[in-house]
C-alpha cells in the first residue's frame, strides 16, 4: 500500500478542523451573549474619610468586592475618577476632593456620604 504524504496531511487538517468544531460547539454551548456583564465598581475616596483611628486605611476597604483608590489631593481624585470612567467602572466618590473631581470632570458617579456609605454604594 502506498499511502503519499498529502494524503496524511489532508487527513489530519480534516480531522483538526472536525476537532476544533466540536470543540468550539462545547465550549461555546453555554455561553449567554445576551447578557451583560455588570460593570466593576471603584470606589475613589479622600483618604482623609478612609482612614480609621491611628490606622491610615479603614480596615473594611481590604475585604470590599470593588477597586480602591484614596486621592491625597484633587488632582489625585481627579486622575482616579477619569481613569475608572474611561475603563467603564461603576465609579463611587466619597469626600469633598472626589465628589468635586467627578462633578468638574462631568463624570456620572455614584455620591456617597462618608466611607460607610461608599461601601454600602460599592455592595
Amino acid at each position: 500500500m502506498l499511502i503519499r504524504m498529502t494524503d496524511i496531511g489532508t487527513q489530519l487538517t480534516a480531522l483538526l478542523t472536525v476537532v476544533g468544531v466540536a470543540t468550539g460547539g462545547l465550549l461555546g454551548s453555554d455561553s449567554d451573549t445576551s447578557k451583560a456583564p455588570a460593570p466593576r465598581t471603584a470606589l475613589v475616596v479622600d483618604a482623609s474619610a478612609a482612614r480609621d483611628g491611628r490606622e491610615l486605611v479603614d480596615p473594611r476597604l481590604r475585604s470590599v468586592e470593588a477597586d480602591v483608590r484614596l486621592p491625597r489631593t484633587a488632582t489625585e481624585a481627579r486622575t482616579n475618577v477619569l481613569y475608572f470612567d474611561s475603563l467603564g467602572y461603576r465609579v463611587v466618590v466619597a469626600g469633598p476632593e472626589a465628589t468635586g473631581a467627578a462633578a468638574a470632570a462631568g463624570v456620572d458617579a455614584v455620591h456617597a456620604h462618608g466611607l460607610s456609605g461608599a461601601l454600602k454604594a460599592a455592595r
